[in-house]
């Protein structure tokens, strides 16, 4: 007899947004953030990762047109970014970006970006 274990991932270490002509706003608390998918037409994403924690690499698909994402990360969270860009803009707000080059806590935003904007924030 064969029984095969299967592993069900946890439903917050991975999130899934879409937001078409509204807004959304989400904190993850996961402790073992994966990444996930964000989908905004004419919307508004709101990221809240301060109480989150990752390890080693996290990729965030974000896919806009007249959108724009808000994400706010923890002091020690690296942030790397591989977007399309089209009159778009990505811009880092953090205070300490040198002190987080060294960090094995990666959280990469990559995806494409249409008349739209992402701004990383620092967690308070």
């Amino acid at each position: 007899m064969n029984i095969q274990s299967t592993v069900i991932p946890n439903a917050e270490d991975h999130i899934s947004s879409s937001s078409y002509f509204s807004g959304i706003k989400k904190t993850i608390l996961s402790k073992n953030f994966k990444g996930g998918k964000i989908n905004n037409l004419f919307g508004a994403t709101e990221l809240d990762f301060t109480h989150a924690d990752l390890t080693g690499l996290a990729i965030l698909d974000i896919s806009q047109a007249f959108g724009e994402v808000t994400i706010t990360v923890p002091n020690d969270w690296r942030i790397e970014t591989d977007f399309s860009q089209l009159l778009a803009v990505v811009d880092d707000y953090r205070n300490n970006t040198y002190q987080t080059k060294k960090s094995d806590k990666i959280l990469m935003l990559k995806g494409v970006s249409v008349c739209a904007s992402v701004e990383i924030l620092n967690s308070l």
